[in-house]
């Protein structure tokens, strides 16, 4: 097989997890994870996943590749989705044959935040329509901060905290016309 990026590179067997093998990039380090051997994994590793410590900053540098990648393994476009919840990179997914691209470094940053073991989820509509809520929320934020300033902006969502929590919300919002 070979790599989706360099295009003239063979991938090479490396076992990324106890258990997980992967095929990796000698050129660019980007490795590639077969869907079967993922779900195999993460079945045999059960609980032991789930008992790990994570920290949730990483300062492994990625190189997120954004430009259009075939999958090695049946040749198939792979489509990029974005991970949210504070990592700036996308993976990409084989719509066929679920195999996952992670360029450089990428793995580890997930596991770091302990998302590895949730990769599946990533692909997911429930994932990514959480991710552009985020991102749509983060957004506004930045518009009223600049629309409000700073000091306003606190006050106007402590106020809107403060309604939306009141037992009298209801009363709260059509005394003021919301």
């Amino acid at each position: 097989m070979l790599c989706p990026i360099c295009k003239n590179y063979s991938l090479v067997a490396e076992e990324i997890e106890t258990g997980l093998p992967s095929l990796r990039c000698p050129q660019c380090k980007g490795r590639w994870i077969a869907s079967y051997q993922y779900w195999k994994w993460k079945e045999s590793s059960g609980k032991n996943l789930l008992n790990q410590n994570f920290s949730k900053e990483s300062d492994l540098p990625v190189n997120d590749n954004t430009s259009a990648k075939l999958c090695p393994e049946c040749g198939h476009f792979l489509r990029r989705f974005p991970v949210g919840k504070g990592v700036s990179f996308g993976l990409d997914h084989c719509g066929n044959c679920g195999g996952m691209w992670f360029d450089a470094n990428e793995w580890d940053v997930l596991r770091q935040q302990g998302l590895h073991v949730d990769v599946h989820k990533i692909f997911s509509e429930i994932w990514q329509n959480q991710v552009r809520d985020d991102e749509h929320n983060a957004a506004m934020e930045i518009f009223y901060k600049e629309k409000f300033g700073e000091e306003g902006y606190r006050k106007a969502r402590d106020i809107k905290t403060w309604i939306n929590t009141h037992p009298n919300k209801s009363e709260l919002r059509a005394f003021l016309g919301l």
